[in-house]
């Protein structure tokens, strides 16, 4: 998480009771992917569905229930949070690459920037901007295992390499952006003492590792949210 910005006049006198969120926003330039046509649509749209499947999995335990809101339903009023972001860079990279060769190549790279507003008063206000940035670790492949005939412990520290070169990619991307956005929400609200009967989480430190960035469990996501006045961000 980069480039955290707060809008330190706003005041919370309480956690959200719901946190809405919006599918992601994305344009073809911002994707570096081998899709085109209808490939590249159904590619557009999963990436969307799959990262508002990974936020609406992990807000509740940390932040608050959350469901989607899609663009042409009305945004509610209320004590309750909006989420939107924009993905402004997508490279899925090469499995065949993070698999055989590893030590970064082939590597993915997921870029986006978030903004969350609050809802309670009569227009919704921004109170937190950031970016998200990560991708693919540097991690041996099939080839440092030829190339490095390690064994006993080392062979097998060498195959989980390379099983996570094969793993990782786009999905574990998102995984991690959803991740680090909560963890984003969820830090915000414990210094404001106001994360009660909640996991407190932190947002990646530069270095630090992070060994809960798996993607979530398949979840059906709630309905949106029922049509009201609409108010225009």
């Amino acid at each position: 998480m980069t480039n955290l910005q707060i809008d330190e006049h706003f005041v919370p006198t309480a956690a959200p009771e719901e946190v809405f969120v919006m599918p992601f926003t994305v344009e073809d330039e911002s994707l570096r992917v081998d899709r085109k046509l209808r490939d590249l649509a159904d590619f557009k749209s999963n990436l969307k569905v799959n990262m508002s499947r990974e936020l609406l999995a992990r807000l509740p335990a940390h932040v608050a229930q959350a469901r989607i809101l899609v663009p042409d339903v009305a945004i509610p009023h209320g004590n309750y949070w909006l989420v939107k972001g924009h993905f402004t860079r997508v490279n899925q990279g090469s499995r065949l690459l993070r698999s055989t060769v590893g030590f970064g190549a082939g590597g993915t790279k997921m870029e986006t920037t978030i903004a969350v507003y609050d809802l309670s008063g009569p227009q919704p206000k921004k109170i937190l901007e950031f970016e998200t940035t990560g991708g693919s670790n540097i991690t041996q492949g099939i080839g440092g295992i030829i190339t490095l005939p390690f064994s006993g412990p080392m062979a097998i520290t060498s195959l989980f390499s390379a099983v996570d070169g094969i793993r990782s990619g786009v999905s574990f991307d998102t995984a991690r952006t959803a991740r680090e956005t909560t963890a984003t929400l969820s830090e915000y609200l414990a210094q404001k003492n106001l994360l009660f009967n909640k996991t407190p989480i932190r947002p990646k430190k530069l270095g630090a590792l992070r060994l809960d960035i798996l993607p979530s469990p398949k979840t059906t996501a709630p309905p949106a949210a029922p049509s009201k006045k609409t108010t225009s961000l």
